[in-house]
Formats: structure tokens, C-alpha cells, sequence
């Protein structure tokens, strides 16, 4: 007995009680299924089938005519009714040719017997092996849950599902998570989306992943139910695995919240490793604005996990190792240099790598809006460095950007994506004693070197500060300093006459340029902290 596939027409003409009985119309559809037997004398049909019934008649119904109405017909077809069968004896019924033609285009067997045959032992027969039929079904179905939930305690549990359900049904079978990974069985098929059966999984409310399901064979109930049973499984598999990840995390939580604060803790043995071979370390501040890494709802604790597997994911292909764990509302992450590449340095592949989780993340969720922030400290030589390491990336994470030479094109330091920016606290340069100082001091030193200057150029609408800067920049160069920017050079001498009598003949002399260039890059700082450009 064949559980998986439906119970045809087809199947159903090869019972005894059938042997003698006559396809006269609709030899197409004998693919349709049988899920019951009627009898239907009356000709308003439709009212007493719910479809996949192969309908008895004699033919008493019909009326004095005896002859069976297309209209009657069309009804049991859209009431999507397995086949019609006929007992010609009793009652001598005329199938028109039109009803024939019709039953033929809509591939609806009509069948009629021209030897007496009883109703009660065909609804008997196939009543019986129906029934026998749906309770080995849901022996079966019975069978294999117990068998998928047992997988899920096992390593590669997933693989093994995928197994077992190509084993009983012979679907070729896919999974593609949110890490972008995938498990395909049997394992020499092709993933091909084209004509397939796509069945979300969901975990904590949260879509994080697709089933695929490719087959020729035609779904019945029964195997719906083994869809559902193993989507189930693969559901608790996942679930499984997310909750020994939020376990890790948490225990990497202990001890990173203590070393970020000062405090030695017990830290994994590899990261100890780590300093005892020198190997390059920096420690990262992780910020967004879209959701909170304290999030507790199942969106924000599947996201944590993502992000984090997909960290590790991302970085180990560039041959860093990460150790990572929520810190309030940000994410500590220590990068450490496992494999040189002498092509790539360290810090260069730091930023690949998160120009690469960022856009992978942003690639699977292209609804959410998120804005990431990264600030990185200098490279650690020493646990004991890791709480200044951390205020150091906390600081770098504070801001917009970073200072740079408008001479040498690009940014240094930092870079500024559609998805993110990326800030190194090394390239801060005086932007480092400007962040840890009060901001009211750093303003008043900008006013006491600065003050004329910006008042003329709010006055006037003028960039007298900016042309002060880009000389400062060129060494002094008059001709280097008017090509930068773009102006004349006698229109750069006027500026430069305005400036000395404003700042004074002195504003040259080695000192005071010292003040001046460490008050215009404080001018700078403080733009930067206010998210705005005067220039």
C-alpha cells in the first residue's frame, strides 16, 4: 500500500468490484484522487460534496428523460468531484455526446457499469481501504516526528533531518539560513528555486531561514503533514542552536564587562594566547540606531545572534579571530590577528571585514534602516590595557569623523559608508586631548586664538579660517595654498593681509602657528561633535 501518493481513479479501477466497469469519458483524469464515496440521486449535486468523492448514480434522479445534463456535470466538476460512475442496468441513462465532450476538455472520468453491481459493497471496499490506508498514514506520520525531534539532539542535526525527510518522500530538499549557508540533500543536487515549494522558518516570531522543496510528485495531505512535522523539527533545531549561542554569549558577558571595566576576570585561555604571541589586537565599540543590543524581544535576540554569527563568520575568512558580548547598549568586540597576510595588513582587513558584515547583514534584511557605528581602539599589547582600550573605542564611537588633509584626498582614519561609518581612535591625531577635555575649555582656547576670525567670516560670509588652515596644510606654500583652493593667488594674498590684521604680525612665528593650527583643529573637533560643516 502506497501511503505517500493519493488514492486515484486509477488505483480505484483496479479493485474487483471495478474489473467490469467502462471509462466512456474524462480518460485524462484518472490522476484525479479519491477521499470518499457518495451516493447522489438528485440533481442538485453540489450542495452535498465537499470534493475528491466519486459520486454513485442509477439514474433515477434523472427524471423521465433519462438523460444526463451537462449542467448537472459541470456542477459536480467545479465542485471538484473525483469521477462520476454510472450504473446503466436498472435504469437505461442517455450520456449525450456534448456531456462527453465536456467530461473529455475537463479531464472528468465518467464511468458506467453495464452489469448489476451493488453500492453498498463498492462503499464498503473502498471505505475499508481508505480507512486502513489513513491509519498506516498516521502510524507513519507518528514515526517520523519522533524521529525528526530525535535528530535534533544530534550533531548535525539538520543535515540528518534533511536526510530523513528525502529518505520517506524523495524530495530533494534545501535549507538556506540567515548566515547565507547551505544544506542541500542529496548533497550532489543543484539548488534551483525555479517550480519549488518555499516554507519559511520561523524562530522566536522571526523568519530566519527558507526550506525548499523540489519534487515531481504531487502534494496530498499526508505529506503536507510530513512538511509540517519537519518544519517543526527544523524550527526546534535552530531554536536549540540559538539558545547554546545566547548561553555562550551571556558567559563571554561575565568576563568581558569586567575587563572593559578594569577588572581581570576569567578570560578564555585563546585570547590569552593571544598577547603572549604578540599577535596584532584591537578592541571595538559597536553601536546602531535602528534597535538596542538589550533588546529582549525575539527580533532583537535573533538579530544579536545573526550579527554575531555573521561576525565570526566574516572575520575568520580574513584570519581574525573574534571574541564578542554585549556591553549596555553596544557590542565589545576584540579582533586579534590569527593568520598574516602580507598582501593585506591587520588593521586593513579590519575594515574589510566589517565593510563586509555590514553590507551581509544589510543584503538580508534590505527593510531595515539600521546605521552602524564602529569605533576601534589602538592596538592592544596587554589585557591590563583593555579598560583604556575601551574608553578609547567608546570615544572614536562619539564621533561623526575624523580630521583630515583635504591635501591628500580621502579621509584618513575613517570611513564613511551607505551602511556604517568606521572610526579608528589612533586617527584622531589632536582630536585625541580634544575628547578628553571639557568642551566649554576647548571652545574658549578656539574663541582666544580664533575669535576675530570667525566673527569676520560670520560677518561677511567669508572662509578666512579655511584659507587659514589649507596654508597651514601646504607648509606655508602661497602657490601650493591658492591651488587647493582654487583661487587666484593675488585673491590669496588680500586673504592673507586680512588675516595678519586680525591675528597680528606674529601669527607666523613658530608658536604662535603652533596655537593657531591646534585651534583650528579644535574648531574642527568641535563641528564634528556638533554634526556640522562650516566649510
Amino acid at each position: 500500500m502506497n501511503i505517500l501518493d493519493s488514492f486515484t481513479v486509477a488505483e480505484m479501477l483496479k479493485r474487483p468490484l471495478f474489473q467490469k466497469a467502462k471509462v466512456i469519458a474524462g480518460q485524462g483524469g484518472l490522476n484525479r484522487a479519491v477521499r470518499w464515496v457518495h451516493v447522489l440521486e438528485i440533481l442538485d449535486g453540489s450542495s452535498y460534496v465537499k470534493g475528491g468523492e466519486l459520486v454513485l448514480m442509477t439514474g433515477v434522479g434523472l427524471g423521465e428523460e433519462k438523460e444526463l445534463k451537462l449542467d448537472y456535470v459541470r456542477e459536480l466538476v467545479e465542485s471538484k468531484v473525483a469521477a462520476l460512475s454510472i450504473e446503466m442496468v436498472h435504469q437505461f441513462v442517455v450520456i449525450p455526446e456534448a456531456v462527453k465532450r465536456f467530461a473529455d476538455e475537463r479531464q472528468f472520468p465518467i464511468i458506467i457499469f453495464e452489469e448489476p453491481v451493488s453500492f453498498v459493497e463498492i462503499t464498503q471496499d473502498i471505505h475499508t481501504w481508505l480507512i486502513a490506508r489513513h491509519q498506516d498514514q498516521l502510524l507513519s506520520l507518528e514515526r517520523i516526528s519522533t524521529q525528526f525531534l530525535q535528530l535534533t539532539l544530534q550533531p548535525q542535526g539538520l543535515r540528518k533531518i534533511l536526510q530523513l525527510l528525502h529518505k520517506e518522500t524523495g524530495f530533494v530538499v534545501w535549507i538556506e539560513d540567515y548566515l547565507g549557508k547551505t544544506f542541500i540533500y542529496p548533497e550532489t543536487e543543484t539548488p534551483l528555486k525555479k517550480n519549488t515549494l518555499r516554507r519559511p522558518i520561523t524562530v522566536l516570531e522571526v523568519n530566519i531561514g527558507e526550506l525548499y522543496i523540489k519534487t515531481t510528485r504531487k502534494l496530498t495531505e499526508y505529506l503536507n503533514l510530513i512538511i509540517d512535522r519537519v518544519m517543526i523539527a527544523i524550527a526546534q533545531e535552530y531554536l536549540r542552536q540559538f539558545l547554546s549561542e545566547e548561553w555562550e554569549l551571556e558567559e563571554g558577558k561575565r568576563w568581558m564587562v569586567d575587563l572593559v571595566g578594569g577588572k581581570r576576570g576569567e578570560v578564555p585561555s585563546s585570547l590569552l594566547g593571544v598577547f603572549e604571541k604578540r599577535k596584532n589586537c584591537v578592541l571595538c565599540a559597536l553601536s546602531q540606531d535602528e534597535w538596542t543590543f538589550a533588546d529582549e524581544s525575539g527580533l532583537g535576540r535573533v538579530f544579536l545572534v545573526q550579527l554575531i554569527r555573521m561576525m565570526q563568520h566574516v572575520f575568520e575568512q580574513k584570519g581574525i579571530k573574534v571574541w564578542v558580548a554585549p556591553v549596555e547598549n553596544r557590542l565589545a568586540i576584540i579582533l586579534a590577528e590569527q593568520q598574516t597576510f602580507a598582501a593585506d595588513p591587520f588593521i586593513a582587513r579590519v575594515d574589510k571585514g566589517f565593510d563586509m558584515l555590514f553590507a551581509q547583514f544589510r543584503r538580508l534584511h534590505p527593510r531595515l534602516t539600521t546605521r552602524w557605528k564602529v569605533g576601534v581602539s589602538h592596538r592592544l599589547d596587554h589585557l591590563d590595557r583593555m579598560a583604556k582600550a575601551w574608553e578609547e573605542a567608546c570615544l572614536a564611537l562619539s564621533m561623526d569623523e575624523v580630521p583630515r588633509d583635504d591635501l591628500q584626498g580621502d579621509e584618513e582614519g575613517s570611513a564613511v559608508m551607505a551602511t556604517h561609518t568606521l572610526i579608528h581612535y589612533e586617527k584622531l591625531r589632536a582630536w585625541q586631548l580634544f575628547l578628553h577635555m571639557d568642551t566649554a575649555a576647548v571652545q574658549s582656547f578656539v574663541d582666544l586664538h580664533l575669535g576675530p576670525l570667525l566673527q569676520y567670516d560670520a560677518r561677511n560670509k567669508t572662509n578666512l579660517v579655511r584659507t587659514l588652515e589649507v596654508y597651514f596644510q601646504t607648509g606655508l606654500q602661497k602657490q601650493q595654498t591658492a591651488k587647493s583652493l582654487f583661487i587666484h593667488r593675488q585673491t590669496l594674498y588680500y586673504r592673507l593681509e586680512q588675516i595678519a590684521a586680525m591675528l597680528g604680525d606674529d601669527w607666523e612665528a613658530p608658536a604662535r602657528r603652533l596655537a593657531l593650527e591646534t585651534a583650528v583643529s579644535g574648531y574642527r573637533f568641535l563641528s564634528a561633535r556638533q554634526k556640522k560643516r562650516d566649510w
